[in-house]
């Protein structure tokens, strides 16, 4: 596949605030413990109204998605006539959890903000309300591969459009009642602004067939975050962003195949 850049980042996830702080301890190789506080889940970009509608999932999308064009200063880019790619594994599990157990209730009362919410695409729809966009926007689920098909959805979309496209991948940590069922034990959320033209990261990707040995993180801490959420699957990537180092890594995707991702650092 063609070669595209990378010209913003944006992370939220177990102590980590910001891209800012994720890439100077991914870089650093410190101690990291995934039962670091989460940080306050804050977007700017919502109005005080929308804001007391929204869920941690949404928040959690939206404050990555700022973070990334809030980093992006290699290729400026304007909200409005950005396409963006949303990847969840699961959902707003919180909000699945809440109208299943309001149906149980005599009279069934289904909070009708709730009902709006819980559509797979609802992150998508509150960064249109909140950046004034009517750019295309597609909102995709993998399981345990969804950060693969996200990327692979995002740069595909690059290819045939030429226009540059915002990946937000994310999960938030689901309501007791369905966590053993689901491969979540922390929140995380990465986002991606990828560009059709050379950036200081270049990135391209192909599909690996045969038995793939999929990439894994050195630090014990970050091995364990990258297990941890569907969404973590992206830490090799990060990493080597950081350390600002041209390499080769594989990351799981569908069928058992995997998704090999080819990182240069460009002068």
């Amino acid at each position: 596949m063609k070669t595209i850049g990378i010209a913003g980042v944006g992370l939220v996830a177990p102590g980590i605030e910001s891209w800012e702080c994720g890439r100077d301890l991914l870089a650093s190789g410190g101690h990291y413990e995934i039962s670091a506080e989460f940080p306050l889940l804050k977007p700017s970009s919502l109005s005080a109204n929308e804001k007391r509608r929204t869920t941690d999932t949404i928040k959690l999308a939206l404050q990555c998605a700022q973070d990334a064009m809030t980093d992006q200063s290699v290729v400026e880019v304007s909200d409005p006539e950005l396409t963006s790619v949303f990847a969840c594994s699961s959902g707003d599990l919180n909000i699945v959890d809440s109208i299943l157990s309001a149906l149980t209730l005599p009279g069934k009362p289904v909070s009708p903000t709730h009902f709006h919410n819980s559509v797979h695409n609802a992150p998508a729809g509150y960064w249109s309300i909140a950046t004034g966009s009517q750019a295309a926007t597609t909102s995709i689920a993998a399981g345990e591969v969804t950060f693969s098909a996200g990327l692979l959805e995002a740069m595909t979309q690059i290819l045939a459009d030429d226009h540059p496209v915002l990946l937000i991948v994310y999960d938030a940590l689901p309501p007791a009642a369905l966590r053993n069922h689901r491969n979540i034990t922390v929140a995380f959320g990465v986002a991606i602004l990828l560009v059709p033209e050379q950036t200081k990261y270049s990135l391209s990707v192909k599909i690996q067939d045969g038995d793939p040995c999929y990439s894994e993180m050195i630090n014990p801490g970050f091995e364990q975050l990258r297990r941890a959420n569907p969404a973590a699957q992206c830490l090799p990537l990060l990493q080597n962003l950081a350390l600002e180092q041209s390499t080769r890594m594989t990351l799981p995707y569908l069928h058992g195949q995997g998704l090999e991702l080819d990182l240069k650092i460009n002068d």
